[in-house]
């Protein structure tokens, strides 16, 4: 088909100028990068003229008319080689040029960003990053690959600045966790499917889908104003050839898997969907529940995964205009066994808890994404992205030892089996256009529908005291609170509903084409909804009932609610109670408007500014009904409500020593809201800790400055400095309350400031390359952040918690100090083979867990090392083979607490060396 396009396109060319005294000049681009496939939308230009043009899908371009002599001929992509060709036109004939463009020889200082990029492509990422006006950072789909990444999550932990905390289901960008964070999908917000958190967690996104991810930590007035830390962007997939057709197969194992007694809990299967969403309870005297309380063994734990891509480009008319499509469907399933213990300790020493524990963990996700995209006229378009994303998580966790929350005596042992599952859908529907309005007037309007569907269905929570009595050891039933024995079920909707618009003004004129003046007004309205309820059906004993712990369901039944050896309650009370049945819920609603006006100006041929204002309106309403404390049902309780107004101004400066050399400056204030979840005063009860939200919480706002110098060797080569500085007013943290019961809730502190810098460097060891089938490459890179925070932690008047901080200052929680990203990767091909094999290595420092309290000193994350090798392999031009070897040196998951000089275990774990080897066939 491309050979008849070509041949037809010659034709018509040849009909046209055969009687002329003009010629023409037509030819092909091809990627090398790509297996020769055409190249679309690369620059080709008449050297010395105002004459060019850009390839299309089948990489075909044409100048028409020419007067006969000779021309120089300058081809350009971002990320490749310019290429400087010589032609004659002579009249009445036509001149063929066909160039093969790659990226290993490219040179920095004479590529051209166009319309089109291939943000899948290490090279093309950073010189994007290099000829940006802000300051900017990607990783995309080619390095992913090579470092073996799964996700988005493990994504941007390869990026300078980004940790990622123990227990905690999001990351850390500059020491800032969840709330300072926000999450977007091609520049459009996501809806959150946790309680506990803001933003989606990472892991969603797989890297089938993943073009590249963008990591904003400076903002500007086309960004939203509640982030403090990052901007987290995931770019999807589309078409971008003429069509492809991809499988890919892949297994493996997780070492600690192997030979573990697996457990998963009753009702559950390997696809998710077992065990109902449904409540089962209408009465509490009726025991209906669905699935027994004894957890299944599993015997095949092998990890697997599937994924299937296709895709194909539709001509539509003879205008050029086109259709393409793109859907990929996946998915995977995951085991993990840990083994280690848990413990609490008071200021005095006290070994309050020590338990052993062994949590087996199964993760099955499917997803399917389709994209849809019409071209039209020139470079407008029309996309449609719309998909599902399923993760479901099921754990059985065992604790043994002793715990003060199961028994007050000392010397006797407990139990805890604690079994737990999560269902999320995340349902994405987006539209994104672009029209160019004219050759300087530019509209894009975007907008989203996303909702997630979240539930905890029977969570299922057992205690219980080992006796030894007549020298014969058994279990009874811990008793003194009714939930030490309980079934829980939880729903999460959140709907989110967001629009943008953005029209850009180009300043440049006809003859200075390269020029980045423009000016960009726009306005954006979200609008996201959040509906959370939950009920918790709590076993009631009278006494210390005899139980087989290995055969629940004969005690948990509806016999033993007949004889009275037990009853159901909830925490609204018992069955005789009109409400008792009524769930504990709260709901949110948040409305955002915003307007900006962005202004990027050329002061001079080194020297450009970017300066914007963005205006938003806020207004966020939580309202929650509890037994302890309503505002549904009590008028003398108002809703936990915020509606500010905030006037955020941006700047940068980008100035050019050279073409290979530059520096940049940025200063920005944003804003952080407190989330539903966080002003919402209903119990969250976990098995180490429960925590309840605070409705007199305010905002938080943010001072960023940066300042960033870098320089580039050649291409795919750079070492880049950065500094910033952060200062947070009335920042939100979590903290153990001066309570009985040792829970956390929230509270504003004193102010909080950030500073650091990140050093990134990337080095090509050797590149030989031979031909364009034959080549040896070793490439190094490192990233490497330091940071300094401190916050003055004091117990504000703006709430009603009082809060005793053990110090009067410390670091940020989850703040690293030091963290640093390297990676070594070799590349061979030679006979048709290629080769790439990375050895890719992270570590972080001690940092904050949470902060200390009532003379207790802070939980401490330990410092951590993971080294991972990963393995491709491309036997032919459809055969692909790949082996990962993850988390080789097998490290201590560890939180610690000091206690009298003493550093001590507080949670401690290994997650085990996970290997799999994965098929790819490409039709």
């Amino acid at each position: 088909m491309r050979q008849t396009t070509l041949i037809l396109a010659l034709f018509a060319t040849l009909l046209s100028y055969a009687q002329s005294n003009t010629g023409s000049i037509v030819g092909k681009l091809t990627d090398k990068e790509f297996d020769n496939e055409p190249l679309a939308f690369a620059n080709v230009l008449i050297k010395g003229t105002t004459k060019g043009t850009t390839s299309d899908f089948d990489g075909l371009y044409a100048f028409e008319g020419l007067e006969p002599g000779s021309y120089t001929l300058v081809f350009s992509f971002v990320g490749y080689e310019t290429q400087e060709v010589e032609a004659t036109v002579e009249p009445g004939k036509v001149t063929e040029v066909h160039i093969v463009m790659g990226a290993s020889a490219a040179s920095l200082d004479e590529v051209i960003i166009t319309t089109t990029t291939k943000r899948e492509s290490e090279t093309a990422l950073l010189l994007e990053q290099k000829e940006a006006v802000t300051i900017k950072q990607s990783i995309g789909a080619q390095e992913l690959s090579r470092k073996g990444v799964s996700d988005a999550e493990s994504a941007v932990t390869k990026v300078s600045g980004v940790s990622k905390s123990q227990g905690s289901k999001n990351v850390f960008v500059r020491g800032l966790g969840d709330r300072y964070n926000a999450t977007s999908l091609n520049g459009l917000p996501l809806p959150s499917e946790d309680p506990e958190y803001k933003n989606i967690a990472l892991d969603f996104f797989s890297s089938d889908i993943i073009e590249s991810v963008g990591i904003n930590k400076v903002f500007d007035g086309q960004l939203y104003g509640n982030v403090g830390g990052a901007d987290i962007d995931i770019v999807s997939k589309e078409m971008t050839g003429k069509s492809i057709f991809e499988l890919g197969l892949g297994t493996g194992y997780n070492g600690n898997v192997l030979g573990a007694s697996f457990l998963s809990p009753d009702g559950a299967n390997r696809l998710g969907t077992g065990i109902s969403v449904d409540n089962p309870i209408s009465d509490l005297t009726q025991y209906t529940f669905s699935d027994g309380l004894d957890p299944t063994g599993r015997n095949n734990t092998a990890n697997y995964s599937g994924t299937l891509t296709g895709g194909k480009r539709f001509d539509i008319g003879e205008n050029g205009n086109t259709l393409s499509a793109f859907v990929t469907i996946s998915g995977s399933n995951d085991y993990l066994y840990k083994e280690g213990s848990i413990n609490q300790f008071n200021s005095a020493g006290d070994n309050s808890t020590y338990m052993d524990s062994s949590i087996s963990e199964f993760s099955t996700s499917q997803l399917g994404l389709l994209n849809l995209k019409y071209r039209f006229g020139e470079n407008n378009s029309i996309a449609l992205n719309s998909g599902v994303i399923r993760k479901v998580t099921q754990s059985v966790g065992e604790y043994f030892g002793e715990s003060s929350s199961v028994s007050d005596d000392e010397g006797i042992q407990d139990y805890i089996r604690r079994q737990q599952t999560n269902k999320n859908n995340l349902y994405v529907n987006q539209l994104l256009t672009s029209f160019k309005l004219s050759e300087k007037l530019k509209l894009d309007v975007d907008g989203s529908y996303n909702f997630i569907k979240s539930y905890e269905p029977d969570r299922r929570t057992n205690s219980f005291i080992k006796k030894i009595e007549a020298g014969e050891d058994f279990f009874r039933v811990a008793v003194g609170s009714a939930g030490l024995n309980h079934r829980f079920y939880s729903n999460l909707d959140e709907n989110d509903i967001s629009a943008k618009g953005a029209l850009t003004y180009k300043l440049n004129t006809n003859d200075d084409e390269e020029s980045n003046s423009a000016i960009t007004v726009g306005g954006n309205y979200r609008n996201t909804q959040r509906d959370f309820i939950f009920r918790q059906y709590n076993f009631n004993f009278g006494q210390q009932e005899i139980v087989d712990i290995n055969n629940l369901d004969a005690l948990f039944n509806q016999e033993n609610i007949n004889n009275g050896t037990f009853e159901m309650v909830t925490d609204r009370g018992r069955a005789d109670l009109p409400n008792a049945l009524d769930p504990f819920s709260y709901t949110g609603d948040r409305s955002l408007y915003a307007g900006y006006a962005q202004g990027i100006f050329d002061l001079s041929t080194n020297l450009t500014l970017s300066a914007g204002i963005r205006f938003e309106n806020v207004n966020q309403e939580v309202a929650w009904d509890t037994s302890l404390s309503t505002s549904v049902n009590d008028p003398t309780t108002p809703n936990a409500l915020i509606e500010d107004s905030f006037l955020l101004p941006s700047a940068s400066v980008k100035y050019n020593f050279n073409e290979n050399s530059i520096i940049r400056l940025a200063g920005s204030k944003t804003y952080i809201l407190p989330q539903y979840k966080e002003v919402a005063p209903f119990l969250y009860q976990d098995v180490n800790f429960a925590s309840f939200g605070n409705p007199f919480l305010k905002s938080s706002e943010v001072y960023n400055a940066d300042i960033k110098y870098d320089y580039f060797f050649s291409s795919g080569e750079l070492v880049s400095v950065t500094g910033f500085y952060k200062s947070v007013k009335d920042p939100i943290n979590r903290v153990r309350v001066n309570s009985a019961a040792n829970e956390l809730s929230y509270v504003n502190v004193g102010d909080a400031m950030v500073a650091g810098f990140e050093l990134e460097f990337r080095k090509n060891i050797f590149n030989k390359e031979i031909s364009d089938d034959e080549l040896s490459k070793m490439m190094f890179g490192l990233n490497f952040s330091y940071l300094h925070s401190n916050q003055k932690l004091i117990d504000v008047d703006s709430d009603e918690l009082t809060v005793r901080f053990t110090n009067d200052e410390d670091k940020l929680e989850g703040a690293a100090p030091i963290l640093w990203n390297a990676d070594l990767t070799y590349n061979i091909k030679k006979n048709g083979i290629d080769l790439t094999s990375s050895l890719v290595g992270n570590y972080f420092s001690d940092k904050i867990y949470s902060l200390g309290t009532a003379g207790n000193s802070n939980f401490v994350e330990q410092s951590r090392i993971t080294l991972d090798f990963i393995n491709k392999l491309k036997l032919s031009e459809h055969f692909g083979l790949s082996l990962k070897l993850k988390n080789l040196l097998n490290p201590d998951f560890q939180i610690t607490q000091k206690v009298l000089g003493e550093e001590l275990p507080v949670s401690t774990y290994k997650a085990g060396v996970t290997g799999s080897l994965g098929l790819t066939y490409k039709f």
